[in-house]
């Protein structure tokens, strides 16, 4: 019960500095790894894939998906809560004061350097994900062979999908379809 309490309170503090949307939050999941081992590295992957695949926001989905495994329904609950609670607090207090102040110079500043933070806490995520699901750099120190480095099936899904992103950027449920597809025909 302790580590319920525990991992709400780190979901809190998440929760109050994830910029830039539910990716940012990833870099912070291997952050629980290393700290408390609640789950591994291979599980954040998973933990992606099925925060995608259902509705709602990634980060809150990656919250209520972490809670469950550590503390069942309640720690599901309160992690929930515990991660959206400063969002919501700090979008109440700034939601006034940002309509008013829209035009100063100083906060379409800070605005403007808060964009590139948000996306390199995204790109620290895709890199950690593509390490784990495409590389392994770990096995390959230990036995120096090429194909312990590189997954060549996921490297050739990952460019696929990567090329079929560029084509069907407006409907991404295509893309998230043929993952569970091919997901399901490789398992067979």
């Amino acid at each position: 019960m302790n580590s319920i309490f525990i991992l709400a309170f780190e979901y809190m503090k998440i929760g109050a500095v994830a910029i830039g949307g539910g990716y940012t939050v990833i870099p912070f999941l291997y952050y629980l790894v290393d700290k408390y081992k609640w789950f591994n590295v291979s599980e954040i992957t998973q933990m992606i894939a099925v925060s995608n695949l259902t509705p709602g926001p990634i980060g809150i989905n990656m919250a209520t998906f972490v809670g469950l495994k550590v503390g069942g329904l309640i720690g599901a609950a309160l992690t929930t809560v515990a991660f959206m609670l400063p969002s919501f607090i700090i979008i109440c207090l700034l939601s006034k004061f940002l309509k008013k102040n829209s035009e100063n110079k100083i906060i379409s500043n800070i605005m403007y350097g808060l964009r590139p933070a948000a996306v390199a806490l995204i790109s620290y995520a895709g890199l950690k994900i593509m390490n784990t699901t495409v590389f392994n750099l770990t096995k390959f120190k230990q036995t120096h062979q090429f194909f312990d480095f590189i997954s060549l099936k996921a490297f050739i899904l990952l460019i696929l999908f990567f090329i079929a992103g560029l084509r069907l950027r407006k409907n991404p449920m295509i893309l998230i379809a043929a993952a569970i597809v091919i997901g399901i025909f490789f398992t067979l």
